[in-house]
């Protein structure tokens, strides 16, 4: 056997010349998989290493993973191939998973090799697996075994280290322990390490300390680096936030609550007024009959007043009526709003990841690369969106640039939206509508196939667009109807909505009305033109 740290110089020189294979292997398997990418680690002892060395197993070779239910130890086993090489098996806890949630491991999964590298006690040998999936689990995400960017303070931290968890790629890692070090000790406990916290799986775990061998007193601190460095905050602050706002809701919605209540009292008094005048319109009306002509003749000048009396007091109840009718709408609107909150805080607390960041769905922060390629992109779309607004593009040419040539696929333009298309000929905004279409058919769409809800979804419209219509609209029969398409021997409501413009002209308003098809994975557009019916429009 070779002496010990001739092998270690080894991995070495492998993992630090190693950077280039890692791009072409990430490229690799990005090419291979629109689901997820798994990351996971082969170890094995550094007797057994030697004579896996030796195979020339390099970064960016192809692997084959396959499930042994008939293994003795664990029916669960998943067995490692390269160069029909048998070289060892997965960690015994993500076996599980894979076999668990993707049926494509009992008759094989293509794997890549992206990392070449040794523990920190330098006694086992690890090499890192990224695995595409035919297509994404729920589960797995849930489990935050993905390749998303996600973290948070672990609970076992104390005041002698400052523990993180981290699920990233190994590049990611990297750029986080770098990031750190320039302010604290920063120590890696492990590579395929999983400790749960709050249901949720991390793949890395760091441990820091400052100077004075104590863990930082500042946690803030540490997320404002980590925050401000990759966008994303920790998944308790995430949820500290989101609770936070739910709270505020429900105090809202108690206050309306109270409103409701008080307004409900008002109109109770008043129905006792208008009964008890109209029980004294009676009474007198009885004594003026009794007492003849003359006492008639007083009575009906009477009635006269109270029927005065009364008509005012009937104004004021159907006024309390309309306030008790409005807070209750506005009752209903709070308890949806915190409805789709609380759907929203358990889709990101599922997630593990950030909310979509309205910046980041440009199309230079998806496609570009180093800081060269970001800014030829940023001039790309620059002078796309100056040629829109040159060319002054009509509705139907932004349509067929974005659905047919840039984005084919993507969306789906029906016939409806091509005639309302062409009735607005003379809409003056194409640059807007243009760069409203991509966002739509990149980012929009991009958010729905990772299984975002419509509002985080919507946030990279910047405020130009809106989930549902108002109450008042949505129950009109007329803007029902012209909110109504059929496709595909499909029926659809659609209340989603892009909004260009507030004045009343076909030149400068413009609205793109349309709806998420999960099974085609596509944006179907059935309205491209001016503004539907609305009960209110041209009210004062």
């Amino acid at each position: 056997m070779p002496p010990k740290g001739n092998l270690l110089r080894n991995l070495q020189q492998l993992e630090q010349g190693g950077s280039a294979e890692r791009r072409a292997a990430q490229l690799k398997r990005q090419s291979q998989s629109s689901g997820e990418i798994l990351q996971t680690f082969l170890a094995y002892l550094l007797a057994d290493a030697e004579k896996k060395m030796a195979l020339g197993i390099a970064i960016g070779d192809p692997l084959l993973l396959r499930h042994e239910p008939t293994n003795e130890y664990d029916p669960n086993a998943v067995k490692v191939f390269w160069q029909d090489h048998w070289i060892g098996y997965l960690p015994k806890d993500m076996a599980a998973l894979i076999v668990a949630e993707v049926p494509e491991a009992a008759s094989g999964l293509e794997g890549v090799v992206t990392g070449l590298s040794t523990t920190s006690l330098r006694d086992a040998f690890r090499l890192q697996i990224s695995i595409p999936l035919p297509r994404a689990s729920h589960r797995l995400r849930e489990l935050a075994v993905s390749s998303t960017f996600a973290w948070d303070f672990d609970r076992t931290s104390g005041s002698d280290k400052l523990r993180l968890v981290v699920s990233c790629t190994e590049t990611a890692f990297r750029e986080l322990q770098e990031l750190l070090r320039v302010s604290y000790d920063v120590s890696k406990c492990g590579y395929s390490y999983y400790p749960s916290q709050q249901g949720r799986h991390y793949p890395w775990y760091l441990s820091l300390t400052e100077e004075g061998g104590q863990a930082p007193e500042d946690r803030s601190e540490v997320e404002r680096r980590i925050r401000s460095h990759f966008g994303v905050p920790s998944e308790s602050t995430r949820v500290n936030e989101r609770e936070e706002r739910l709270n505020q809701l429900e105090q809202k919605q108690e206050e309306v609550s109270r409103r409701l209540e008080t307004s409900r009292a008002e109109q109770r008094r008043l129905e006792r007024e208008v009964e008890l005048s109209r029980n004294a319109l009676q009474r007198r009306a009885a004594k003026a009959e009794a007492r003849g002509k003359e006492a008639l003749e007083l009575a009906e000048s009477v009635e006269t007043e109270l029927l005065e009396k009364l008509s005012l007091s009937q104004q004021e109840l159907e006024l309390a009526l309309a306030v008790n009718h409005t807070l209750e709408e506005q009752l209903e609107q709070a308890s949806n709003e915190l409805e789709t909150l609380q759907l929203e805080l358990d889709y990101l607390q599922s997630q593990g990841s950030s909310a979509p960041d309205p910046e980041s769905s440009l199309p230079w922060r998806q496609t570009a690369g180093d800081g060269g390629e970001q800014e030829q992109a940023e001039r790309l779309w620059n002078g796309l969106r100056s040629m829109a607004r040159r060319q002054r593009l009509k509705p139907r040419d932004c349509l067929e640039l974005v659905s047919q040539e840039l984005c084919p696929g993507s969306l789906l333009v029906l016939d409806s939206a091509w005639s309302s298309a062409d009735a607005v000929s003379g809409f003056e905004l194409g640059d807007q509508l243009f760069e409203q279409l991509w966002l739509l058919a990149t980012a929009f769409r991009e958010q729905k196939l990772k299984g975002a809800p419509d509002r985080v979804a919507g946030q990279v419209f910047a405020g130009r667009y809106a989930a549902r219509e108002s109450n008042t609209i949505e129950e009109n029969p007329r803007a029902r109807r012209e909110r109504t398409f059929t496709y595909n021997d499909r029926t659809v409501e659609m209340w989603q909505h892009l909004k260009i413009g507030v004045k009343d002209s076909v030149n400068h308003t413009l609205r793109v009305h349309f709806d998420w098809d999960a099974d085609l994975q596509q944006i179907v557009i059935g309205h491209c033109g001016q503004h539907l019916h609305s009960p209110n429009h041209g009210k004062s």
